[in-house]
């Protein structure tokens, strides 16, 4: 089983930056550190399939990028650091951060994939923190029960396989059946 370490010790951004290329994914949440072990092929394979559809979809569009695996600063007192696996941040933002720095905010979108590891009450939080750093949407997909949870500010959607993933006002025409987006990356964990 994928489990997540915690470590209490406070970094400061700096240390976190430093921190080793492992190939280990590291988070901040709230001044503790948090290793995830890398993604394994389920996972990683739903998150290369979403990142392309989203990223076809932005391109035509243009205003704005799509990023996998990519650190977002969602608060610096504590420090909070998270990476979703997919991301969709305007390109008015991106270009108004720095060369190699953290993202500030959340992006305008995250998807997370649910694993094994993940605790409701850890996925709750992230959500949380997404939305109130700046998130419109944050879509958490279940490979397990083939489900898209779509938080908003004021609102949750359970979309099945049988349903529409929607970009909403977000990213107006863009649409994939739950179905397709499960069976599209062969997500079966």
């Amino acid at each position: 089983m994928d489990m997540a370490t915690v470590s209490s010790a406070p970094l400061t951004l700096e240390e976190f930056s430093r921190l080793p290329g492992d190939g280990a994914r590291h988070e901040m949440n709230a001044g503790e550190l948090i290793t995830l072990p890398p993604p394994k092929s389920a996972h990683s394979r739903l998150a290369r399939f979403v990142f392309l559809a989203l990223n076809d979809f932005v391109q035509r569009e243009g205003a704005s990028e799509v990023y996998q695996e990519t650190g977002y600063i969602l608060s610096h007192e504590p420090l909070t650091i998270r990476q979703p696996d997919v991301s969709v941040l305007s390109t008015a933002r991106v270009q108004a951060t720095p060369e190699d720095s953290y993202f500030e905010g959340a992006p305008e979108l995250a998807v997370e994939i649910l694993s094994p590891s993940d605790t409701v009450e850890a996925l709750q939080a992230k959500v949380e923190q997404y939305l109130q750093t700046g998130a419109t949407q944050v879509w958490v997909l279940s490979p397990k029960t083939q489900e898209v949870f779509v938080y908003q500010s004021q609102r949750t959607l359970v979309l099945n396989s049988n349903q529409v993933l929607e970009g909403g006002d977000l990213l107006p025409g863009f649409s994939i059946r739950v179905s397709d987006l499960f069976s599209g990356s062969h997500a079966t964990a």
